[in-house]
């Protein structure tokens, strides 16, 4: 009797167990393991997110100077002809130089009065001719000016008038020309400046 008593109550007792196991330990283990994950994905997470903060604050510091570099962009190549900034420009280049301007003038443009596609690839660019009454050493001095305008500026060609009476010489300073102390007119330069389209490609725009 006392033994089938005690297999009685150990039945019970494995009944018990397995019932516990099944209703309570098993499923909270799968729970946290479920949190455990959980755990592993969000410290990832923040890793991943450490590294994107870090990457924010080296942007922040480079923003001072990307936001410099793209005001000189929009200085040298302005988001419209800018047509007296441009002039002033000229002027500017030639004072530093120490010439004076005798003309400015600009070429028709190939294609005049044709309609203009609706996307150009590129900055827009103005022809320009400019007279200057100056030494050959000095109309060398303006095409370094132009240079170091904030305006873009392109120098194509320039013609030296030799002081001495001789022919004009293009490109180069002429021989005989001496340091440059004589004065003479008839020289000239042939340049571009350049300005962005809203529907061109000019990152400044």
């Amino acid at each position: 009797m006392t033994r089938r008593v005690m297999i009685g109550v150990g039945l019970v007792l494995i009944v018990m167990l397995v019932g516990w196991f099944e209703g309570f330990y098993h499923p909270e283990a799968q729970h946290i393991a479920s949190l455990q994950t959980d755990e592993q994905v969000a410290s990832a997470k923040v890793v991943q997110l450490d590294g994107q903060y870090a990457g924010l604050l080296k942007s922040e510091k480079r923003l001072p100077a990307e936001r410099a570099a793209l005001a000189a962009l929009r200085g040298a190549v302005p988001n419209g002809p800018e047509l007296d900034n441009l002039v002033k420009s000229l002027w500017a280049a030639a004072d530093a130089a120490g010439v004076q301007l005798s003309t400015i003038s600009s070429p028709q443009p190939a294609g005049f009065g044709v309609l203009a596609p609706a996307s150009i690839p590129g900055p827009a660019q103005v022809m320009l001719i400019i007279g200057v009454n100056g030494s050959p050493s000095q109309v060398e001095a303006l095409v370094n000016a132009l240079d170091s305008e904030h305006r873009l500026f392109v120098v194509d060609s320039f013609s030296l008038q030799d002081p001495t009476g001789g022919s004009p010489t293009k490109g180069s300073k002429p021989s005989g020309a001496g340091t440059g102390a004589a004065t003479g007119a008839g020289s000239s330069i042939t340049l571009r400046a350049f300005y962005g389209l809203a529907s061109s490609d000019n990152p400044a725009s």
